[in-house]
């Protein structure tokens, strides 16, 4: 039986971020409590109506927006809300999305005795000037001053997000922004290239000629870096974006990379069971609109089918830094990778993009920084 992973969107920001298209904003203080309980309404009616025989989880993450908004009592009306309807597995990873001006000593030990036991904090660099570009309020100071109080609270499992690849960014401020995330020794490190969006204040900026446009090659090099200096400290690279120490890989977004199901709540929030994926409406009010008047906020449902599924787990399984097992996924799946994709895979092999040894599929070191291109194979 698999053990699912349980998402909470909340979509509450106090400001906007340049660079931001996710279903977040600025929304009125006064909608955060009704929201909550909406969510809360959403569980109820999710485990009666279509989970009736329960299921378990392991991990509750709650995203956003910036989810630290709301305060220790509203985290934990979910929380409670979660335990009552579906069985959590003993020693769950909670994580709580943060910006490093959200949390203060008090915030702190309060996450902590409700549960929150992983916090991921929103840094994205350290330099000061980059922090104002993305339209970020905090200082690179705020990043050390929540590290401290967030480990002298007992919070000690601590995910540093970083972006790749800003407009008018060096390489020599990469290196500073990484000496300075390495020196924080977080347990966890992501970094994600930074992706443009249209309709984004960032996006029209860098059209108006406000910014340069994000240099690809120097993107490559600051990745590479990232690359050799992670692994120099002890961080294993286990996914595309994402590096660890040893025991503090994320339990939930492991999830969504190998094929397991998981619950979403809130507006925009995501569910996948194997057999439909389903998407909530976008905005704070529709949800909690629509979950009053139906019970729940389904705005798409989508049937997966044994094709997608294994299309998927191909794309997302090569995400992985160790690749895939090709004898494992053919029991799984049905299906022989090698026979059915070699036509496309062997120039990938030639190009040094993809091994295939000893059974095992997975991109190189070169692979890994032109993976855009090989993974449109399986897509």
């Amino acid at each position: 039986m698999p053990v699912w992973g349980i998402y909470i969107h909340v979509p509450f920001c106090p400001y906007h971020c340049a660079y931001c298209d996710f279903d977040a904003g600025v929304f009125p203080a006064r909608l955060r409590q009704p929201y909550v309980e909406t969510v809360i309404n959403e569980i109820a009616h999710t485990r009666a109506n279509l989970y009736p025989d329960g299921l378990t989880a392991d991990t509750i993450y709650f995203g956003g927006g910036t989810p630290a908004l709301l305060t220790a009592e509203q985290l934990q009306q979910i929380i409670e809300a979660v335990h009552h309807h579906f069985t959590i597995a003993d020693d769950p990873e909670v994580t709580l999305e943060a910006n490093p001006e959200s949390i203060n000593e008090e915030k702190a030990e309060q996450l902590r005795r409700i549960g929150i036991n992983r916090v991921s904090i929103g840094a994205q660099s350290f330099i000061e000037r980059h922090l104002r570009q993305l339209g970020r309020r905090h200082t690179a100071q705020d990043v050390w001053a929540c590290f401290r109080i967030l480990r002298e609270a007992g919070l000690s499992n601590l995910n540093l997000d970083l972006i790749i690849g800003l407009p008018n960014q060096s390489l020599t401020e990469w290196q500073y922004t990484l000496d300075q995330a390495l020196a924080l020794r977080p347990t966890h490190i992501s970094a994600y290239l930074l992706e443009v969006h249209e309709g984004t204040p960032l996006a029209r900026q860098l059209q108006r000629g406000r910014w340069p446009q994000p240099d690809e090659e120097l993107s490559v090099q600051m990745y590479e870096l990232l690359l050799d200096r992670a692994r120099a400290e002890g961080y294993e690279h286990y996914e595309l974006s994402n590096w660890a120490l040893p025991g503090f890989r994320s339990r939930h977004n492991l999830k969504y990379w190998s094929d397991t199901p998981y619950l979403g709540f809130g507006c925009s929030a995501a569910s996948y069971d194997w057999v439909e994926r389903r998407v909530n409406v976008k905005t704070p009010g529709a949800y909690i609109e629509q979950v009053g008047r139906l019970g729940h906020a389904i705005w798409m449902r989508t049937p997966v089918t044994q094709q997608t599924r294994r299309q998927e787990a191909l794309f997302l399984g090569l995400r992985q830094i160790g690749g895939i097992n090709l004898h494992q996924f053919q029991t799984h799946y049905g299906i022989d990778v090698w026979a059915e994709y070699e036509e496309a895979l062997t120039p990938l092999i030639e190009a040094g993009l993809v091994s295939r040894e000893n059974g095992w599929l997975k991109l190189t070191r070169r692979g890994l920084t032109l993976s855009n291109e090989v993974l449109t194979v399986f897509v």
